[in-house]
C-alpha cells in the first residue's frame, strides 16, 4: 500500500447514526464488505440454514472465498489492548502489515457508551483488511456490538484468549475454556445474524486433544477464521516461554478454515520459519511490533541481529523517525493520549535506557503535546544516541512469497 493513500479522508458515511468526535470529513464509514461473494451463497437450498446461514461445505468454501478475496494476507498485527488503534494499524500497513485488528473492545461497553465507542473505535478506508475484536460473554450484547462495525471490517472477532486477571474478573477472553457451551452461543449468535464473517482468537489448552476439540467446535459453530496463539492461559510471559508452533500445525492439519498463528514473531525469519512449520495462513505479530513497527517489512532491532551475520544493513530508519511518523498519524486520526505515551514508551524504550533523564522528563510531563515529543526525539538526536534498525537482504517480503 502506498503510504500517500494514507492520509486520504473518507466522505461522511449515510448510514453512520452516531456522533463521532472527529471532523466529518474523517468519519469511519466505508463501504459494506458482504461476507461472502454471491456466486459463493448461490448454493442448493439444501446448503443454507436458517437466515440463508451457509451450512456444511458451502459455509467453508464460503469462508475460503471471503479471505481469497482479501487477498490472502499473510502478515498481521494482532489485537493489543490501546496499542492496536488506527495511527499505529497504519504505521504497521505502511511497513508491509497486510492486515490488523483493532483493540480488544468491550462489547457491553461499546454498546452502552457513545464517547466510548467514538474514541476506541476509529478507522478510515485504507485501513482494510480489518479485524474488529470484541470481548463478550452474552450472545444478545456481543451482536449488538458487532451490527454496529461491521459495515467497517471485514471478520467481526471474539477475544477468547486474553489472559489476564481483568479478563478472569470480567468472564470472558481465555477464561471462557471453562465455559464451552458459552463460546459456542457466542460463535453461533454472530454466525447467523452478521453480514460480514466471525474470526476468533484462542490459546491452547495442557492438553492437545482439548486444543483440538475447541478449535473443531468453533469451526462448527461458524467461525470463519481461527486464530492461535500457541501458548495456554497460564503462559503470559511470551519473552520466556516459547509459543508451540507444532500445536498450532495440529489445529491447521485439523480445521477446514483458514487458521492463523500467533507467537514466537521477533523478525522475518520467524516469520518465514513459522509459516513453513505450522502450515498456517497468516502469522500476527504483537509485541515485537510495539518496539519495531517495521519488523513486516524486515527491518529488525540490534537485538535480532546476530555478530558476523551475513547480509544485515543499517538501513538509515530508526526508532526515532517512527515514532516521528506515529505521531503526525495521531496528528490526523487523534487517539486517546495514554495510547500515545504507550507507543512513545515502547519505541523509544532503548534510547531512554541511554539517556534515564530523557525518559524521567517524559514520565513528568502529566499532560502532554506533540510539540513536547517532537522536541524530545530532537533532543535524543542532539545527545547523539543512534539506535539503527537493520535489514537483512534474505528475509525481505518478496523473499517470503517465493519461499513459502
Amino acid at each position: 500500500m502506498a503510504f500517500d493513500s494514507v492520509t486520504q479522508t473518507l466522505a461522511t458515511c449515510p448510514h453512520n447514526t452516531e456522533s463521532p468526535t472527529v471532523d466529518a470529513e474523517d468519519d469511519i464509514c466505508s463501504e459494506t464488505v458482504d461476507a461472502y461473494p454471491e456466486s459463493v451463497v448461490n448454493y442448493e437450498s439444501s446448503s443454507l440454514g436458517r437466515n440463508g446461514y451457509l451450512t456444511g461445505d458451502a459455509r467453508i468454501e464460503g469462508a475460503w472465498a471471503h479471505w481469497k478475496k482479501l487477498g490472502e494476507p499473510k502478515l498481521i498485527v494482532a489485537p493489543m489492548v490501546d496499542n492496536s488503534e488506527l495511527p499505529f494499524r497504519l504505521l504497521c500497513r505502511k511497513y508491509g502489515a497486510e492486515a490488523a485488528y483493532t483493540p480488544m473492545l468491550h462489547s457491553r461497553i461499546f454498546t452502552e457508551n457513545e464517547k466510548y465507542r467514538s474514541q476506541e473505535f476509529t478507522t478510515c478506508k485504507e485501513d482494510r483488511p480489518l479485524f474488529v475484536q470484541f470481548c463478550a460473554n452474552d450472545p444478545d450484547t456481543l451482536l449488538e456490538a458487532a451490527r454496529r462495525v461491521e459495515p467497517y471490517c471485514d471478520y467481526v472477532d471474539i477475544n477468547l484468549g486474553c489472559p489476564q486477571r481483568i479478563a478472569k474478573r470480567g468472564n470472558y477472553g481465555a477464561f471462557l475454556m471453562d465455559k464451552l457451551p458459552l463460546v459456542k452461543s457466542l460463535v453461533e449468535k454472530l454466525a447467523l445474524n452478521l453480514n460480514v464473517p466471525v474470526s476468533c482468537k484462542i490459546r491452547v489448552f495442557p492438553d492437545l486433544q482439548d486444543t483440538l476439540n475447541y478449535a473443531k467446535m468453533l469451526e462448527d459453530a461458524g467461525c470463519a477464521l481461527l486464530a492461535v496463539h500457541g501458548r495456554t492461559r497460564d503462559e503470559k510471559d511470551g519473552k520466556k516461554i516459547r509459543a508451540d508452533w507444532k500445536a498450532i500445525r495440529a489445529v491447521k492439519n485439523t480445521l477446514r478454515i483458514p487458521v492463523l498463528a500467533n507467537g514466537n514473531i521477533r523478525h522475518m525469519d520467524d516469520v518465514k520459519n513459522c509459516l513453513e512449520e505450522t502450515g498456517a495462513d497468516g502469522v500476527l505479530s504483537a509485541e515485537t511490533l510495539l518496539e519495531n513497527p517495521a519488523l513486516f517489512a524486515g527491518f529488525r532491532t540490534i537485538e535480532w541481529v546476530s555478530d558476523g551475520e551475513d547480509g544485515n544493513q543499517d538501513s538509515k530508519l530508526d526508532q526515532a523517525g517512527l515514532v516521528v511518523e506515529y505521531l503526525k498519524l495521531c496528528e490526523k486520526y487523534p487517539v486517546p493520549w495514554r495510547m500515545i505515551r504507550a507507543h512513545v514508551h515502547k519505541m523509544l524504550g532503548e534510547w531512554f535506557r541511554i539517556h534515564p533523564h530523557v525518559r524521567d522528563d517524559f514520565n513528568a510531563q502529566s499532560i502532554l503535546s506533540f510539540e513536547f515529543l517532537y522536541g524530545m526525539v530532537d533532543r535524543l538526536r542532539e545527545l547523539g544516541v543512534s539506535r539503527p534498525l537493520y535489514v537483512k537482504n534474505t528475509s525481505s517480503k518478496a523473499d517470503l512469497q517465493t519461499e513459502v
